[in-house]
């Protein structure tokens, strides 16, 4: 009985499978015919709708040659068009469906997963020609390496594929994991001008005494944790930054809403107060610490008098588990966060601060990200509320002096305004290697950075040839990105470690002295770079200046018309030129740069008497006239079309009496080449990455009127009528020229 209960059960199932197999069978079949008999139809309603479209825009498409022109050249253009496309197509698709169904999986999906793979790292559009180029790599090697494992190894065809694909297999891998390349281009000597300083890259007078802040807990670092020197409190930032992860908080032991106030610092062993310096990293991999890599200047600042802290902010860095929003306002607000504590530490008398702070001077440095945010520190330093959500009070009003940035990020707002500062001391390094920031970002704070002229302050930008951006933090090096990419970098041309850190020693020592120990010996390097020569190492340098002594009375800023200047006692004229047009500056890859010049463009083969003329309406008056002891000063760079072309032109100064004398600019300084840079060893990465060869770098020139009157004694600058640059000594070449004034130093 229960053994026919247990078949008729069986029965029933196996009936319902049927039933279900045969319903699926018939609705395939369904699917399927109405397919076969709609497919055609579909295929020409596409392209007939595709004809319709290009058809449609003759009607408003005027060629000048009559709107029945117009509608034929459309309706040719949608018929024969859309028809030699259709059929090109056909007949790829037509081969490609004879090949292989594993190799056309195996290329889909090979494609796919590195176009992927690469986009998590850069943008899509920077990446598709690295794709194409690894795919295709893959399949020429396999293919190659492949032929013999088909058809087996006697054919005398087999050992040659085999040999073939191994050797191209060891160039590309000894392409992979070699330097790179260096390629030969103009060099221009500059003159060593002879020091007024001491080198401040020299170790100072100070013994160091070295300890750490922190937590006392930190999870990966006993310098923060149980050995922790002095332990600090742990403050709130949610609202600033956002998006902190469950996976970050596993890894730190910490959300951030108790961020720990960690610091390295080096102090000068001495009597009195000292200057304080709060160094900041920028973003990288926030599992390999970055604060460790900036001990080489903590190091040589204390011993020449300031004390330096190098700041903890690697929990604020980006990680395979995610990044951060609202990071640079987290970072520029944590160092505030340690003023603020090393302020409360600096009253206990057990603590190593107790009445060594200098609290009227104060340097914030930054590197990458951690520029940016000293600069933006700079500005929170005077609010009182956070700007992008005015419940977070600010209550630190520090006398932050000073702010340098080293190959600083320039993408962050506050507010949905640029950052803007007056009346800071600022200095700015950047290289032309840095294949992470490849533009010179920095150039666009440097110009948002205002001088009221209300106190003795500066500005300063060293652009360094052949440095690269990771090599300023030991804990970087020479990787601008991560692995694999770093295998496609260009290497060979950089500067070694050791002589990047030399310049950074030296500027930003230097600086510091300047600015923080009042010693004005130091200036004149910053105005002019070739004070510093002698303690650099051998590159191309490209620098600029101002301080409240500059008095511009041409930026370029104020309208479109070229006969005009910034102030309305003066006239442009220019004759003989090829071009001769104001615009703004550009970067690599033409993203705003905020600074507009002129462009002047000249060939002796159009005109041999190429000139640009500024002419005064009336005589100068204070702050902008002239005398013996000051300068015509201006900035330029060469943007010439040609990398070779060696710019050299005059400058003639005409006063009232009539008297003319002309300089040379070459007698001055000499004009800095066309620098071409390749980031990478591959060009099909190299355009899609990183835009144009070459980006506009402009140098402050300072021509004194003591060399115009050395050319002819009866020239009078008191009495100056016109300022005429003439291009008459390099036989073609283009100019950009801006922010032309008089330096009264």
């Amino acid at each position: 009985m229960e053994q026919q209960h247990d078949y008729e059960r069986r029965s029933m199932v196996h009936s319902k499978k049927n039933v279900v197999q045969k319903s699926y069978l018939r609705l395939s079949n369904h699917i399927r015919t109405v397919f076969q008999r709609m497919w055609k139809g579909a295929s020409y309603g596409a392209l007939l709708m595709t004809m319709f479209l290009i058809f449609s825009i003759g009607f408003d498409f005027h060629t000048g040659l009559g709107k029945g022109i117009d509608i034929l050249i459309f309706s040719l253009l949608s018929v024969l068009g859309t028809l030699v496309i259709f059929y090109i197509v056909k007949l790829f698709v037509k081969y490609l469906v004879k090949l292989p169904v594993f190799f056309i999986a195996a290329l889909a999906v090979s494609v796919g997963l590195i176009i992927y793979t690469l986009d998590q790292f850069k943008s899509l559009e920077n990446i598709l020609p690295l794709a194409y180029l690894v795919a295709g790599i893959g399949l020429v090697i396999g293919g190659f390496l492949g032929y013999p494992i088909v058809h087996g190894m006697k054919r005398p065809s087999s050992i040659f594929m085999l040999a073939f694909g191994t050797l191209i297999t060891a160039i590309f891998f000894y392409w992979l994991f070699t330097p790179g390349i260096t390629e030969e281009r103009l060099h221009v000597e500059q003159q060593t001008l002879s020091p007024v300083s001491e080198n401040p890259s020299l170790p100072g007078k100070y013994d160091i005494k070295t300890f750490t802040y922190g937590s006392g807990t930190d999870k990966h670092r006993e310098v923060f944790g149980e050995k922790v020197d002095v332990q600090t409190t742990s403050v709130n930032g949610s609202a600033l930054i956002g998006d902190w992860s469950k996976l970050r908080e596993m890894f730190w032991g910490f959300t951030d809403t108790n961020l720990p106030i960690n610091g390295r610092v080096w102090m000068p062993d001495g009597e009195g107060k000292f200057p304080l310096v709060l160094m900041v990293h920028g973003n990288h991999k926030m599992e390999d610490f970055s604060d460790e890599g900036y001990r080489y200047l903590g190091e040589l600042l204390a011993s020449r008098g300031f004390i330096t802290v190098s700041v903890d902010e690697n929990f604020l860095n980006s990680s395979w588990s995610g990044s951060l929003g609202g990071d640079i306002n987290g970072r520029a607000w944590m160092l505030l966060s340690h003023l603020k504590e090393i302020e409360k530490l600096s009253t206990k008398k057990q603590a190593p601060f107790y009445e060594k702070v200098d609290f009227e001077n104060i340097a914030l440095t930054g590197h990458s990200r951690g520029g940016q945010a000293a600069i933006l520190a700079a500005k929170f330093n005077k609010l009182e509320r956070y700007p992008n959500n005015a419940y977070k009070r600010f209550d630190f009003q520090y006398n932050i002096k000073s702010v340098i940035a080293i190959a600083p990020t320039d993408y962050h707002t506050i507010a949905d305004r640029k950052i803007e500062l007056n009346d800071v001391n600022y200095l700015i390094l950047h290289g032309s290697y840095d294949s992470d920031l490849s533009e010179f970002e920095g150039d666009r704070q440097f110009n948002g950075i205002t001088l009221t002229g209300r106190k003795n302050i500066m500005k300063a930008a060293l652009y360094v040839d052949r440095a690269n951006h990771g090599q300023f933090n030991t804990t970087w090096g020479d990787n601008d990105t991560y692995f694999p990419f770093t295998l496609l970098l260009n290497k060979k041309p950089l500067l070694d470690g050791k002589e990047q850190r030399q310049i950074a020693k030296t500027y930003v020592s230097g600086f510091l002295e300047a600015t923080l120990h009042d010693d004005s010996s130091f200036v004149p390097m910053f105005e002019d770079y070739r004070y510093a020569l002698e303690w650099l190492p051998s590159t191309t340098y490209i620098n600029k200046y101002e301080d409240p002594s500059y008095h511009i009375f041409s930026d370029f800023e104020e309208d479109v018309d070229v006969s005009t200047a910034s102030s309305p006692y003066l006239n442009m004229d220019a004759e003989g030129l090829l071009q001769w047009y104001e615009g703004e500056l550009e970067f690599r890859r033409n993203k705003v740069r905020d600074n507009h010049g002129v462009f002047l463009k000249w060939d002796h083969a159009y005109s041999k008497n190429g000139s640009y003329t500024l002419s005064f309406k009336k005589l100068l008056e204070n702050p902008y006239s002239f005398n013996k002891n000051s300068a015509l000063t201006f900035t330029a760079g060469n943007v010439s079309d040609e990398e070779e072309v060696v710019m050299d032109f005059s400058i003639v100064a005409t006063s009232e009496n009539g008297e003319s004398a002309s300089v040379q600019i070459s007698d001055v300084m000499s004009m800095h080449p066309v620098l071409p840079i390749q980031h990478t060893k591959t060009k099909f990465y190299e355009e899609a990455r990183f835009g144009d060869p070459t980006e506009p770098v402009l140098q402050t020139f300072n021509i004194p009127m003591t060399t115009f009157m050395d050319q002819n004694s009866s020239f009078q600058p008191e009495k100056l009528t016109s300022i005429r640059f003439k291009f008459d000594e390099s036989e073609r070449g283009k100019l950009f020229l801006d922010h032309i004034g008089v330096n009264r130093r």
